[in-house]
């Protein structure tokens, strides 16, 4: 039985209603959001102004997105539980554990295409998180600069990284669209690295647009000048162009991600990704 246009505009409505949610939540599970504090500090996820493509291929009731049979994307993401409450909190546990990593499989019924973005590798040049720890400690009136920093050691990633994944989403694909995002990462450069663009988060956001989906993957932090570190208070930045840094970073794809599959936007296949051989 088709559904009258009444229908249709009340499943929209409601389906607009929790995307909308779906972005307000986003980032409670890993604490990436936090108010503006005494000490100038706040974490936002970023928000996207419009969850799909204009051309996104969607189904006409669940406005879901649909696929040819045995054509998918898949989002391997490793969050590293870093902690936005407070800058403490963050450097904290960016020192505990400042690796995180986002990759992608695209898959056909005749090959299954496992690749990412890598970087910061610490070979030429000092990683991004030693690199401002180094300045803190240093003294450095702006050590967070280090960050602004673009990097030429970037790589393109085939096969499994040496870590698994703490989510993995699936999204069924079009024809159409596997082979624009073919094209797109075998004619995609590789060599420069960032923490503000151009890094594995980045990657999989570009390919997801280009199968008609935006994700929610970048923060926007307003840092304090000073912060506690082991004790002490600390100089983050005496440049106030340094004060607000965004990136996109897997603690905010992870919570996106999670709140996609809760709403049967794409599906979890943790298990299935991690049983495999």
């Amino acid at each position: 039985m088709k559904l009258t246009t009444t229908e249709r505009l009340y499943r929209a409505f409601i389906y607009a209603v929790n995307i909308v949610l779906a972005v307000v939540t986003a980032g409670c599970t890993h604490r990436l959001y936090a108010p503006l504090q005494s000490d100038g500090w706040s974490a936002q996820p970023i928000s996207v102004q419009c969850r799909f493509t204009c051309d996104a291929d969607l189904h006409t009731d669940t406005a879901t997105p649909v696929g040819d049979e045995g054509y998918y994307l898949y989002i391997l993401n490793e969050h590293a539980n870093w902690d936005y409450s407070t800058a403490s909190s963050l450097v904290f546990t960016i020192w505990m554990r400042p690796w995180a990593h986002s990759w992608l499989i695209l898959e056909s019924p005749f090959e299954r295409l496992e690749f990412g973005h890598t970087g910061d590798l610490g070979i030429k040049t000092t990683r991004y998180h030693e690199g401002v720890f180094q300045g803190i400690r240093a003294g450095d009136p702006d050590p967070i600069a280090y960050l602004w920093k673009t990097k030429s050691d970037g790589q393109f990633q085939v096969g499994k990284p040496n870590r698994p994944p703490t989510f993995v989403w699936r999204m069924p694909i079009t024809r159409r669209r596997h082979h624009l995002i073919h094209t797109y990462i075998t004619q995609r450069t590789y060599d420069q690295f960032g923490i503000r663009d151009n890094n594995c988060t980045d990657l999989v956001a570009e390919v997801a647009a280009l199968a008609g989906i935006h994700l929610i993957h970048r923060i926007r932090l307003t840092l304090p000048a000073e912060t506690k570190f082991f004790g002490r208070m600390r100089r983050v930045w005496t440049d106030p162009g340094y004060r607000i840094l965004e990136y996109g970073t897997p603690e905010v794809l992870d919570s996106d991600l999670r709140q996609l599959a809760r709403l049967g936007i794409g599906s979890d296949v943790t298990e299935w990704y991690l049983g495999l051989k």
